[in-house]
């Protein structure tokens, strides 16, 4: 059902071209769905028309929506800092897709906007933000001084959605798959640091995934050459310290690497490039190693698979699940706060209950 508000009608129009990105429907198959021109929707999502009370409705029915979604006042952001790689993947998945998660996401944000508005939310540390410059781009050093400030214990970290969480960022999972994407990172001003992270890889390169964007929001305020390589320097070193990790790396092989993984909760892949990169193989050793690798088909599919126990968001889920059970919004008043359908909300979120969330009331 539409939701019918009271006139005089205001709809911001890139709205509706946001709700179509989101949904990869192409100008054309909206147009005919609502039976315009698709040069009359094409008027309408620049701005140079103005959207009738029938349009809006129409529009609600074919993009599967309230019409309050085409009133939302949030301002739309573009893709993230670390962008780049992002862009040059267009060629080989195409403009579609990358634009429907780039809608999504603006989406997401906008929640995350409105779900603050019930909480005071107070994480247990800060985000520090370091320049690469001031450490002559050591990446490493970074790290290091990451994880002094939030006071974490020597060895692995057994769960980084949770060091993450306390740490005020939001790790927000996302259906990616068809992006060839494993995150995006997000800071942005009046909201906590956003990790947005494609839930379908494998538990491995969802964590590197997830240290590498930390990377980002701590390192990287603008775009430089050598973000990427950075990101992934602090992710191992965040993921892996050196100095707790080199007693493992001595006499490295396929089958050592594969008793480690699930002690370092690392793939097969990263404590090898880790055994390299600290000088536990030469390049010989470290080519035969990969041939191995290869041969064994590990380098698309490794032989141990890493388990969940636990390491899952809470932060949003929680924040639902105190919407819903303490201040008592029904499924339909969740709905119009955040102007989609409740079953819609409940598959972007996910929505159950954690012990986790630190609130005020």
């Amino acid at each position: 059902m539409a939701l019918t508000l009271s006139s005089p009608l205001i709809i911001r129009n890139e709205m509706i071209e946001l709700r179509r990105r989101m949904l990869g429907v192409s100008q054309k198959v909206l147009a005919d769905r609502v039976n315009m021109s698709q040069g009359t929707l094409s008027k309408i999502e620049q701005g140079l028309k103005t959207v009738t009370q029938e349009q809006a409705e129409k529009f609600s029915e074919a993009l599967s929506c309230p019409i309050s979604f085409f009133t939302m006042s949030e301002r739309l952001y573009g893709g993230p800092i670390s962008a780049v790689p992002m862009y040059r993947k267009k060629a080989s998945v195409g403009i579609k897709v990358l634009d429907r998660l780039i809608a999504e996401i603006n989406v997401r944000i906008a929640h995350v906007r409105k779900l603050l508005q019930f909480i005071e939310f107070q994480p247990e540390f800060d985000l520090p933000s370091y320049d690469p410059d001031d450490y002559d781009g050591d990446a490493a050093e970074i790290a290091k001084n990451t994880r002094k400030s939030w006071y974490m214990p020597s060895g692995p970290v057994k769960n980084i959605v949770e060091v993450l969480e306390r740490a005020g960022c939001l790790v927000i999972d996302c259906d990616m798959d068809d992006t060839g994407l494993s995150g995006v990172s997000y800071n942005l001003p009046g909201l906590p640091p956003m990790i947005f992270i494609n839930k379908n890889q494998p538990l491995d390169r969802y964590r590197f995934t997830l240290a590498h964007e930390l990377g980002h929001l701590i390192m990287h305020k603008a775009p430089n050459p050598d973000m990427e390589a950075q990101a992934d320097t602090f992710a191992a070193e965040f993921l892996m310290p050196s100095r707790d990790i080199s007693p493992y790396l001595r006499d490295m092989s396929i089958e050592k690497a594969a008793s480690l993984k699930p002690f370092w909760r690392a793939s097969m892949a990263s404590i090898i490039f880790r055994a390299k990169t600290l000088g536990f193989l030469n390049q010989g050793q470290n080519e035969y190693i990969w041939r191995q690798m290869s041969s064994r088909g590990y380098r698309i599919n490794e032989p141990v698979q890493l388990s969940r126990d636990g390491e899952n968001p809470t932060l949003l889920a929680e924040i639902f699940e105190h919407v819903k059970q303490e201040l008592e919004y029904d499924n339909d008043e969740i709905s119009q706060v955040f102007s989609l359908n409740f079953d819609e909300i409940q598959k972007l979120y996910l929505i159950n209950k954690s012990n986790t969330l630190r609130l005020v009331k």
